[in-house]
């Protein structure tokens, strides 16, 4: 996986009153075998379970289980680069977001959405979380299109699950992966935002520029940061 492009942003250049930053990473996938493995690798992995307590545990695992046999044997197992399916795309785009944060950015990434949600594949809410350095929750949304950059689709879907309280409704489980100041600063409003999306233009700076001047980033502005997260599959 390599890194394309990477920027940081004063929120006050395109809004004076904000005070956060954005930030813009864009990744390519040169073999989508390898990248692959490196999934299931990190869907197999349970380790995440060990620190939860003897009530937690147990729950959180039968939670993870149907969800981590779907990925495992009907998902990731099926995979060819010349037809990458949307669902895929997804789980892949969420993956490589969470290990752009954590490599380039030091965030700690927290397991998948779809392990710690009662319900089975096609939660509807943010696809995968990670903890900033500055103790901040960064909820990600993660969108997938063969033929279209999708930026603004996963944009426009942060701002919708904003408006539903989405991230709210998300705060009793994911509580239990954070440290307590993070959850703390987001029962108090302080947290971020990540747009994670495919890109299919050979001109990955052009999208880069395209997604940070969307119309849906405005209503991200009052947040104290939000990451734009572009992967470029050239498998």
């Amino acid at each position: 996986m390599k890194l394309l492009h990477f920027a940081e942003k004063n929120m006050s250049d395109y809004e004076p009153s904000a005070t956060g930053k954005i930030f813009l990473l864009a990744l390519e996938i040169s073999d989508i075998q390898q990248r692959v493995a490196e999934m299931l690798v990190t869907a197999l992995d349970t380790s995440w379970l060990d620190p939860l307590d003897v009530i937690d545990r147990p729950g959180y695992r039968a939670r993870s289980e149907r969800t981590i046999e779907k990925i495992s044997s009907e998902i990731l197992t099926n995979v060819e680069a010349s037809n990458i399916t949307v669902e895929f795309g997804e789980y892949m785009v969420s993956d490589v977001a969470q290990t752009a944060l954590k490599e380039h950015l030091n965030h700690i990434r927290l397991p998948l959405a779809e392990f710690i949600k009662e319900k089975i594949s096609g939660n509807p809410g943010f696809d995968f979380h990670t903890e900033a350095p500055t103790e901040l929750i960064a909820f990600g949304e993660a969108k997938y299109s063969g033929v279209t950059s999708s930026h603004g689709r996963a944009l426009k879907q942060i701002k919708e699950f904003i408006e539903g309280k989405k991230d709210i409704q998300e705060f009793p489980d994911i509580r239990k992966f954070v440290s307590e100041a993070a959850i703390q600063n987001a029962v108090n409003g302080y947290k971020s935002y990540s747009a994670a999306f495919s890109i299919t233009s050979d001109d990955v700076s052009e999208i880069m520029d395209n997604a940070l001047n969307s119309k849906f980033i405005k209503a991200l502005m009052e947040f104290e940061a939000v990451y734009l997260i572009g992967v470029k599959v050239n498998a």
